[in-house]
């Protein structure tokens, strides 16, 4: 599993190749496509693919949720160049983003019981 600090260096929207104002239909739309191609049952020796669909399904578990992907998009706008110094990731928010990310890990080792 990706820590919060891997999770906040991707760009979620790109890896699945949605606008960052699309709903959660179409997240979730956009996911079944990438992830169908990268499977590990259709893949089953290919690391890569294995690796890209775990981020695949992280990226889908953040933008899915109101809350996460709330924070995400946060911290996201102000990691972008030209934002102003007031604008830094503060350790609280970061912390947050954690905790957030561990919570959901939780409910999706529920779900997969």
């Amino acid at each position: 599993m990706l820590v919060a600090k891997e999770l906040l260096q991707m760009d979620l929207y790109a890896l699945l190749g949605i606008e960052e104002k699309v709903v959660v239909k179409e997240v979730k739309k956009a996911y079944r496509q990438k992830a169908r191609s990268c499977h590990p049952d259709k893949n089953p020796d290919n690391p890569k693919a294995a690796e890209l669909f775990h981020q695949l399904s992280q990226a889908l578990e953040v933008l899915t949720d109101a809350a996460a992907r709330a924070e995400y998009d946060k911290v996201r706008k102000a990691k972008k160049p030209g934002q102003s110094q007031g604008s830094v990731v503060s350790e609280r928010d970061y912390e947050s983003l954690v905790m957030m990310r561990m919570r959901q890990a939780a409910k999706w080792q529920q779900r997969r019981k």
